[in-house]
């Protein structure tokens, strides 16, 4: 008890000793805290303003992996101040790419009930000092994922097969239609022998309606073939992701505090260690 006693004594007499070494520094730290907060004011008028928006795509054939490839080639260039290899990307100017300041792509997967294939929505956003670059940035942007050689013969396969099931479907709907024609006209139909066949009209009607039904879907998914569907693009906004305000003023009396304490206790424990020398 009498341990435990003494313990609490000793805690109690070294906060006490803080707080009346503090108390005794409290113009050092309040002037520090003041530096700070004006050091955080300076930079909030000073720094230029940082925008930040986001524009989400769709794609069934760019993979989480390849978005963060680019990511982080993407970053790479700008942390190098490659701005010469990312204007040629981008299809920017060096002095446009220079006001990028950051660009992130996330991969969410979402599978439409109404689509075999599973699509995938990307989420990029961009942070740069002018507004006014974010239309062509949206459009350079979608052409580098585009641009991609894998990609690119995903398209061309895919609008093929498409085309060729059109084309198809044409030949297809064109028979059946000079079929109801000879129907309608009262002609005999005949097969490849001599005997003549006999259709039901109400089938080739059926038949007609199914076979334009499917090619309206082919010609939907042909439109739909390209590797990149933009889903919504860049917005413009008022007000800048950084500096703001209220987060640089608290930046600077934080740390106007932790420079205070921080010097407080180097000098502190630097005045121990020679004293113990002594």
């Amino acid at each position: 008890m009498d341990n435990k006693s003494s313990d609490e004594i000793d805690l109690q007499e070294l906060a006490i000793r803080i707080l009346r070494y503090l108390y005794s520094h409290s113009r050092f730290i309040a002037f520090s805290c003041l530096g700070g907060t004006l050091l955080g004011l300076v930079a909030w008028l000073t720094l230029p303003p940082v925008y930040q928006s986001k524009m989400i795509v769709m794609s069934d054939i760019l993979t989480k992996s390849y978005s963060d490839r680019i990511t982080e080639s993407l970053d790479k260039l700008i942390g190098e101040g490659n701005y010469a290899l990312l204007g040629v990307r981008l299809n920017l100017s060096e002095d446009e790419v220079r006001q990028v300041s950051g660009i992130k792509i996330e991969s969410i997967k979402k599978e439409e009930k109404d689509i075999k294939e599973e699509s995938t929505i990307f989420i990029i956003t961009v942070d740069t000092k002018n507004q006014e670059l974010l239309p062509k940035l949206q459009e350079g942007i979608i052409n580098l994922l585009r641009n991609n050689e894998f990609v690119k013969i995903r398209v061309k396969q895919r609008e093929f097969f498409y085309k060729t099931l059109i084309e198809k479907l044409d030949d297809e709907i064109n028979s059946l239609d000079s079929l109801k024609k000879k129907l309608f006209d009262g002609k005999p139909i005949y097969g490849k022998g001599p005997e003549m066949l006999l259709v039901d009209p109400t089938n080739i009607y059926s038949k007609i309606i199914e076979l334009n039904r499917q090619r309206v879907e082919y010609v939907n998914a042909l439109e739909l073939s390209n590797s990149i569907q933009l889903v919504e693009g860049f917005t413009s906004f008022k007000k800048p992701k950084s500096p703001r305000g209220s987060v640089a003023l608290l930046l600077g009396l934080f740390g106007g505090l932790a420079f205070s304490l921080g010097s407080l206790a180097f000098r502190h424990l630097t005045k121990l260690a020679f004293s113990s020398k002594e």
